[in-house]
This record gives structure tokens, sequence and C-alpha cells, in this order.
């Protein structure tokens, strides 16, 4: 076995005033998504644009926030086919104009530093994507950054690190709320090619390892994420298998890839979902990580510890 490389040591950036753009992507969240809004603008700082990305939505939660109140507070909606929340992330960035970025779940409360946390440690000018420690609502329990525990591509919470005041590397920054430079998102080609919901996560977080890019905790930028066994509208029973098999072409070879190919085998249609995804543009994904590549997916276990 290989020695583990040394992480890549932190890249700054110039030095330009900064803005922030916050994307919150939603599909029938109803109120979950106005009391999301509500903690958003009390906090102590808040984001020079709000871009809401309806994906498909037809609980009509969205048409408020075109009324002129939201306006003024800088929201805008757009609205586009269901495509997941990966796609839906990806429309709402083309619209920002922030140098930074940060993406948030519509069933979140972010306590009121929460953001201001989060700039702060964008300001910084380190090339890195940044994970907030996340409770369920109703909890005191907080996780900051994740990894991964097994060939099914879940996921294990990891507690915040008790003197962690300034940002320190974990291997992934979970989906609910993450944030990054404008330049730094760009280059890692935005949220990859999934279906629905799920591992649009994993993949960005073994991308920007790959490229060079550190995933780092913010302990102190807090916020309460709803936790659901199921989300208010329908998922297909095909969609997290699918991406299963994208995250392992893409970025797995040999045993490894051939652990998650075999944990799709009797889910529902698993054939279809097997011939789906390897006649997708996977390839074309994979050649483009390696390009960008300064450290391998073995490495990145190295460091941050094996499911095997």
């Amino acid at each position: 076995m290989s020695r583990t490389p040394p992480l890549a040591g932190p890249v700054r950036r110039g030095t330009q005033a900064s803005t922030v753009s916050l994307v919150i992507s939603t599909l029938d969240e109803g109120t979950e998504l106005h009391a999301t809004l509500e903690s958003v603008f009390a906090g102590s700082v808040v984001a020079d644009e709000t871009i809401v990305v309806d994906d498909g939505g037809t609980d009509g939660s969205c048409t408020v926030l075109e009324q002129a109140e939201w306006r003024a507070r800088g929201v805008v909606v757009r609205r586009i086919r269901r495509s997941g929340v990966a796609a839906a992330r990806n429309a709402g960035a083309r619209l920002a104009r922030g140098t930074h970025l940060v993406f948030l779940d519509a069933h979140c409360r972010l306590e009121r530093s929460c953001l201001a946390r989060l700039r702060e440690a964008l300001d910084t000018g380190l090339d890195a994507v940044f994970a907030p420690a996340v409770r369920d609502v109703g909890s005191t329990a907080a996780g900051c950054g994740a990894r991964l525990i097994d060939a099914h591509l879940r996921v294990r919470w990891l507690p915040p690190e008790p003197d962690g005041a300034a940002p320190y590397p974990v291997p992934l920054a979970p989906g609910g709320c993450l944030a990054v430079r404008r330049a730094t998102f760009d280059r890692l080609g935005g949220f990859g090619a999934f279906r629905e919901l799920g591992l649009e996560d994993v993949d960005f977080s073994l991308r920007a390892w790959r490229a060079g890019v550190d995933v780092l905790a913010v302990p102190g930028a807090r916020l309460a994420h709803r936790f659901r066994s199921y989300p208010p509208y329908r998922l297909s029973s095909t969609s997290r298998a699918y991406n299963l098999v994208r995250v392992a072409l893409v970025h797995f070879d040999g045993s490894r890839r051939e652990e998650c190919l075999r944990k799709v085998i009797g889910t529902p249609r698993a054939a279809e979902v097997l011939v789906e995804a390897f006649a997708g543009n996977w390839e074309e994904q994979r050649a483009a990580v390696e390009t960008r590549g300064v450290r391998s997916v073995e490495a990145y276990f190295e460091r941050f510890g094996d499911w095997r």
C-alpha cells in the first residue's frame, strides 16, 4: 500500500470584496420553506441574494415568495421542470452573482450566526468546501462533516471537535448545507448528473478531494435540519441505486467498485438501473475528474478511513 500523501495546503486567493448567494432548492416543502427563509433573514448576516429554485413543485409554496415583500429582501424564484436536487442547485448557481455560494435545504433553521460564520470562513480565501455543524430539529446533538461507512455509500456523522474553532478537514460535506467559493465550485464542475435525491454530496466531496480541494468543518456555523424518513414528494424506487452506480463508475476501481455494484443487485429494477447507468456519460465525467485530479481515491480512504 502506498503512503498517504500529505493534505494539500490551503490555497488563498485574492482579496476582492465578497458577496454571498444563497441557493435553496425546494420541492413541495410548504411552510418548511417559509420557516427556513425566516431563519435565514433573522441572522446577524444575510446573503446578498437568495435564489429559491422550485424543482417542479405543485403546492404553491413558492408563489408567495414572488411578492414584493420577498423581492425587496433579495429573494429570486426560479421554476424548473423536476430534475432533482443536484440539477436544481446547479440551476441556482448559474443564476447566482455572488463570489461565494451557500447551498441549503428548504427544511432548515439557521442559528443567528450561522451564515456569518460561513461567510467568515469563505472570506479567508481558502480553496475549500465548508460544512457547518448540523443537528436534527428538536435535538441538541450535532454532527460536523461525515464519513463513508459501507459500499451502500451510507454515511456516519462526525462529532464536532471540542476545540474546533478553526476549520479542520473532514471526509464529506453533507448536502443539507455546504458553502464554497464560486471559483472553486466552477472549477469542480458543479454538482454531478444525479437523479432526484441522494449521493450528490458524496460525489461532490470526492471530486473536491481528488482536485486537491479540502472539505473543512466549520463547527461555529450551526443549524437545525429536519431529518425525515420520507420527503413530502414521491421518489422513484430506482433513483438512489442509479446514483450509487454512478458514483462507483466515476470514482472507484476494482473490488471497491464491484462491492458497490453488488449492492444494487436485488433492488427494484436492478437490471434496468445498471443498463441505464452504464449507458450514461460516466466515462466522460470520470475523465474530467481524472484530468483535474491531484490526489487518489485510495489516498482518500487512507486519510479518512476505509469502509471495509
